[in-house]
């Protein structure tokens, strides 16, 4: 497009001047000047000032609250990324700050301002949720005993569901739960995580053990729900975790008869007989193992 051609010189001009940007002076007029215009809501001065302080003064006493105040400052300017990207750098310059509490509060709250489109991604492109991913990720690896840790792995895990991220999603909420085992989250996570074993094996080729994997993952959330005594309070998770269970035995039932016939069809009855008593042994109840039954009786009359 023309006009983007046109266009796009100038903006280059624009952003490399203004990443060059900054105001020069003492290290402790600059971080007062800063607080002050960030005070008045002029975070563009303030990220100035700020930056005058990290780029010219970085061995100052100043330096360290100054690269706070510049990477919350460009949160509250929304420019996500650059935020994103001076957050990373106080943690990797100053571990054990003062100041790490705040920082990680605020990479959180920049995360959410992603998901929630609060901060415009780049240019015309929309909300930018993978970096929100990014930023809530990286707040729960580098402060893990912050209250607001397993927070930001559920509203990862909420958000690569929404997008069909089921591997991902199951490693998210496996770590949840390993990490914060008593979190008041950890009976939304256990059932999620069952929840996206099973929609990893949807829609796609037949995965025994992921079935598997899914069953025992909805039996440990009953099970450690009524052990903590919430089976009132998560009823309804419960009931349906109870009706994915005999979801699930009847899809592997279904499975079983299948092979069964296979066996049938193809002049093998009495492997199909080894499918069919499977079925039967281990799915009682299902309506594969009824018509099992009737297939058992006939290959048995006809054997007799």
């Amino acid at each position: 497009m023309p006009q983007l051609r046109f266009l796009l010189p100038i903006w280059l001009v624009v952003l490399t001047t203004g990443c060059r940007a900054f105001y020069t002076g003492e290290p402790d007029e600059l971080l007062a000047k800063g607080k002050e215009k960030r005070e008045a809501k002029k975070y563009g001065d303030a990220i100035k000032y700020f930056r005058g302080v990290d780029e010219k003064h970085a061995e100052s006493p100043q330096a360290e609250e100054a690269l706070y105040l510049l990477a919350d400052t460009r949160r509250l300017n929304r420019k996500g990324q650059s935020s994103y990207q001076t957050y990373r750098r106080f943690v990797e310059r100053y571990p054990n700050s003062r100041y790490s509490v705040a920082v990680a509060e605020g990479e959180f709250q920049l995360g959410l301002d992603h998901f929630e489109g609060r901060i415009p991604g780049f240019w015309f492109f929309g909300p930018d949720e993978k970096l929100g991913v990014t930023l809530l990720e990286h707040m729960q690896l580098h402060f893990p005993n912050h209250s607001l840790a397993d927070d930001a792995l559920v509203r990862v895990a909420e958000w690569q569901i929404e997008e069909k991220e089921y591997n991902d999603a199951t490693d998210v909420l496996r770590r949840l739960l390993s990490t914060y085992p008593r979190s008041p989250h950890r009976f939304w996570a256990r059932y999620h995580l069952a929840r996206t074993l099973w929609l990893r094996n949807a829609g796609t080729l037949y995965d025994e053990q992921l079935l598997i994997r899914s069953r025992r993952a909805f039996e440990d959330y009953v099970a450690t729900a009524k052990l903590a005594g919430v089976e009132d309070e998560q009823a309804e998770r419960v009931t349906e975790a109870q009706k994915m269970i005999g979801r699930i035995d009847e899809r592997r039932s279904e499975r079983e008869y299948e092979n069964g016939r296979f066996y049938e069809r193809t002049g093998y009855p009495q492997s199909a007989l080894v499918h069919y008593h499977s079925c039967v042994k281990h799915w009682p109840d299902t309506p594969a193992a009824k018509r099992s039954r009737a297939r058992i009786g006939i290959l048995e009359k006809v054997a007799g």
